[in-house]
């Protein structure tokens, strides 16, 4: 319980510091010949979204379908192609981590640490605590629920009735970022990067550590000087995983040998995406790396959305795509970083990064409004 006070203090302390009023305007936009044209195809209102709350809501894709949360636990599913909603459950929970899943269920976290399972019409299958608060999506494998608790645990939960397999457990710093990394499942394995800016390896069966490496090291005097945060997206790209932290560093992981492959100084909060044209990265000051995959060197850097907080980068056709506080979706060429295109939202901010599903792009804003986007034409 102390640790978790300690926690919330450290989280209320930041945010605090998020709000100073010296903090740096966020850059205006700039005027550019728009080179691709972006189409509407649907918008739908979700619910209530998160407001003014600074809570991270996930959306989850399926084979046809977006699963969508309010802060309310009002869950409700809409079709892929026409934005139809197919159903909706009223859970009543303030939820925390957003929608995880897989084709046939839905998992839902509260911040009370609760978590639901719902068949594939909605319905309720079964209800279990988590150890304590868990802030990013579930993923499910092998008949087992993976979750992230904010105590530092990392669960297995049995499908058919939620009970525990196994749980892995890592000591929280005394000061952190408040938020987690997304665990990935792959080859058998639940990679995730840790508080203390280690990168985990689990067996998914039984939870045993297959290796452990540090990806960041605590350096200065204060603890503020000292966080080290892992709470991005990792990818998995040919064996490699591509991890960055805050305060830190990014790094290439050889997962077949459990080694360093590469790092690089660089800061970011929101983690990581791959694509042919390399890595990139929204860092800490809201600049937009891409890097070479093969080695970690710059290819470009676009400085112009400075201090906007951006969404971590999503590769979409022959474009990337981040969104920002004011609600825009800037488009962007992965080749050397120039804008393409720009469109507004409702207005309220996005605070999650956009979603591409099959050239298709899913937007999700902090009211709650839900868009669908298709890519038209690229101009020479």
């Amino acid at each position: 319980m102390m640790r978790f006070i300690v926690l919330l203090l450290a989280a209320m302390l930041l945010a605090a510091c998020a709000k100073d009023d010296n903090s740096e305007p966020p850059a205006a936009l700039v005027a550019f010949e728009q080179t691709l044209e972006i189409k509407k195809l649907w918008r739908v209102e979700t619910g209530d979204g998160v407001g003014d709350l600074f809570v991270k809501i996930f959306p989850f894709i399926t084979k046809d379908k977006i699963v969508v949360t309010d802060r309310n636990g009002h869950v409700s599913a809409f079709d892929l192609e026409t934005g139809k909603k197919r159903w909706e459950t009223e859970l009543n929970i303030t939820v925390s981590g957003g929608v995880g899943g897989n084709d046939t269920h839905t998992v839902v976290t509260s911040r009370n640490g609760h978590v639901y399972l719902l068949d594939a019409e909605g319905q309720l299958i079964w209800k279990v605590d988590a150890s304590s608060e868990v802030l990013m999506p579930a993923q499910i494998a092998a008949g087992l629920i993976i979750i992230r608790s904010v105590d530092g645990r990392i669960s297995a939960l049995n499908i058919e009735d939620g009970s525990e397999k196994w749980t892995y457990r890592r000591d929280v710093p005394a000061l952190s970022v408040r938020g987690n990394s997304l665990p990935i499942i792959k080859q058998g394995y639940v990679f995730n990067g840790l508080d203390n800016g280690r990168l985990v390896a689990l067996d998914l069966l039984d939870g045993h550590v297959v290796f452990d490496i540090a990806i960041s090291n605590p350096s200065g005097r204060s603890e503020l000087e000292r966080l080290v945060d892992i709470d991005g997206y990792a990818v998995i790209e040919n064996n490699s995983l591509y991890m960055v932290g805050y305060q830190g560093r990014v790094v290439s992981i050889d997962i077949k040998r459990g080694q360093l492959s590469w790092s690089r100084k660089l800061s970011s909060y929101s983690g990581v995406s791959y694509s042919q044209s390399g890595l990139h990265i929204s860092d800490d000051k809201d600049f937009i790396w891409a890097l070479d995959s093969a080695n970690g060197a710059t290819l470009w850097k676009q400085d112009k959305l400075k201090a906007r907080k951006i969404t971590r980068p999503i590769g979409i056709k022959k474009s990337i795509v981040v969104a920002d506080f004011e609600g825009y979706l800037h488009f962007i060429s992965p080749f050397d970083g120039a804008f393409q295109a720009r469109i507004e939202t409702d207005g309220s901010g996005i605070i999650v990064p956009p979603i591409e599903h099959n050239g298709r792009l899913y937007v999700l804003t902090r009211e709650g409004e839900l868009y669908a986007f298709d890519l038209g034409e690229y101009k020479k």
